[in-house]
This record gives structure tokens, sequence and C-alpha cells, in this order.
């Protein structure tokens, strides 16, 4: 990676101009620390939307961008069967890396991925925003804090229409499917709410005759520690249903419930009445960039490491594998 100098910004490249790429993009154009000087997509009209966009270059290939524009960080964003290629093509160029969520469709890609990683010497994050979203990240300093006591239970909704916006999502062997590409937020928030691992999946799908990819889960966890949790992920609304997300943790004295249909979202029930939230700050995506690139700067380790974002996607593996089966599973999975 080049050295960057005392005010100097970060070059940037974000490879992929669809739904994620286009949120990030307008987030790397309000961070200070970086500068977008590419976007990369293999449809030219998208790259040179991009370009005019954010007066940056275009380019319909990574290897090209890595050759002419030496950026010191690149953000994936483009379908997760791509995943493994271009970061492992970005981290070969000296390029520290961001890739969306789910890092990849097997373990095996997982690990050969972490493992360039560490050779490589870069830094490396996967994308799992709820841990930088406000209200989130809210939720966890309430629990840490014991305003419910000790936690018990959790239950988590994450509910959509069909995906318009990429046909893609709806391939079970390119995206995994509504476990490993949806559930895979809250399963992961879980993870980090608790701090804790699952130890046990018990999970059921829908996967309709005309769709080649399971739209519609319902999944049991069983952590280490005792809590058990509940998450619903879904791609089976009806057409116009809006996007809807629900959580809430409930311990010993108290529950916290966020819900995204409430006009005030966060609320806390506890024995002496409810008290409602509206948590302020930036939003997540922004922070969470800002977050990578300041890791780059300050050399420090980023939040979501590619061990961290493989346990996590570990459990929707066995998830997936429990609702084929009709089997609960234990983790950690042998032999993947």
């Amino acid at each position: 990676m080049p050295e960057v100098g005392v005010g100097e910004r970060l070059k940037t490249v974000v490879v992929g101009y669809g739904f994620i790429g286009r949120v990030h993009s307008e987030r790397w154009s309000k961070i200070d620390e970086a500068k977008l000087t590419a976007v990369v997509d293999i449809v030219p009209e998208r790259a040179r939307e991009a370009a005019e966009t954010y007066r940056c270059n275009a380019y319909t290939s990574l290897s090209e961008a890595l050759d002419r524009e030496k950026p010191d960080i690149v953000d994936i964003c483009t379908p997760t069967y791509t995943h493994k290629q271009l970061v492992l093509e970005a981290l070969n160029a000296h390029a520290n890396v961001v890739c969306e969520k789910p890092l990849a469709l097997s373990l095996q890609d997982c690990r050969e991925i972490i493992k360039a990683a560490k050779e490589s010497g870069m830094k490396f994050m996967v994308a799992h925003c709820l841990r930088f979203f406000p209200d989130y990240s809210t939720v966890k300093r309430l629990v840490e804090g014991g305003e419910v006591g000790e936690p018990r239970i959790a239950r988590a909704y994450r509910l959509s229409a069909k995906p318009g916006w990429a046909t893609w999502y709806l391939n079970q062997d390119k995206s995994g499917g509504v476990m490993v590409d949806l559930a895979i937020h809250d399963i992961d928030f879980l993870r980090w709410l608790f701090a804790d691992e699952v130890s046990r999946v018990y999970a059921q799908a829908l996967k309709p005759r005309d769709v080649k990819a399971q739209t519609h889960a319902q999944v049991l966890l069983k952590f280490r520690k005792g809590y058990i949790a509940f998450v619903e992920a879904s791609w089976s609304m009806p057409d116009g249903f809006p996007f809807t997300t629900y959580f809430e943790v409930a311990g010993t004295d108290g529950i916290v419930l966020l819900d995204s249909r409430a006009s005030t979202p966060l609320t806390v029930h506890r024995k002496g009445g409810v008290e409602e939230l509206s948590p302020v700050g930036r939003d997540g995506y922004l922070l969470e960039l800002q977050h990578f690139a300041r890791c780059v700067l300050e050399d420090k380790a980023p939040m979501v490491s590619g061990e961290e974002a493989v346990k996590t996607l570990e459990v929707c593996f066995a998830a997936v594998e429990s609702s084929l089966t009709g089997e609960p599973v234990n983790l950690p999975l042998e032999g993947v």
C-alpha cells in the first residue's frame, strides 16, 4: 500500500454499483479521511453513472482499477459468489479490504480469504453493519449496563418482499438463501450482544417451487451460556410490503424492544415503567466505513475480523443444514 502522508486522504475504490454499492459510494463521499477515486462495475453504464455522480473514475474490471489507481482501500460490494476472487485480487495488490457480508459461500473459501489477509499484512473487515447502527449499538449498551438484568431470551424479525433489485438473491448457489444473506444480520448481532457463541441450531425454511432459494426461515438458537433466541427472516412477504425489522431482548428485570414500525423505535420496559428512546447519531453505514478508514490510518484492528465473521456464517450454514435434514445441528461444524 502506498504510504499515506499527514493530511492526505485514503484512495478508495468501490467494486459493484448495485444496491449496497450505491449506499457505500455515497457514504465514502462524506468521509473526510477518504477520497472515492473510482467505482468498478461490470455494467459500463452503471460505472459511468457512478463516475458522473461522484466525479471519480469508472472501470469495468478490478484489475484495471488496481493497476491505475493504486488504492489504499478496496470496498467489495458485489454479489456474494464473487467475493473470494475479488478480495484475493485486492489483497494481492496490497490494498486494505472491506467486504460486504456474507464473506463467502463455504467455510473453506472463508479460511482461504482469512489466510491471504493475514499473509498480506493489510487491514481486512467484513461489513456487518448492525454493530454500527446507533439503535442496535444502544441496545447492546443498555444490556451491558444491566438495564434488563440478566438477559435470557431474544427474538428478531427481518421481513421483506422478494428482492427486486437483483435476481441472484433468489439462487441458493449464489446467495446462500435467506438465512445466509438476511438472517445473518440478526444472528451476528445476537453473538455480539451476548458476547457468546451458539452451541445448537434448529431451523425450518420455505423454498417455493418456482424459486431456486430458500425465501423464508425460522431459526432457533441455543447459546453456550444458556441464552435462547428466535430469528425469522423472509423474502416471502407480498409485493409492496415495507421492509420491517423487530428485535427484543428480555432479562430478569426488563425488556428492550426495537421496532422499525414504531414512531419511537426503541423502548425499554422495566418494573418501574416504560421509557422511549430515540438514539441519535450518524447512520450505521457511514460509521462502519469511517471506522475502517480510521483503522487503516491508525493501524488498529477492525471491529469485525474475518475470523469473527466466519463464526456468524458458520451458524447460518448450520441453520441451512438443519432446515434440510429436519434435525438440530450442534456447533462448531465438523468437516465443513
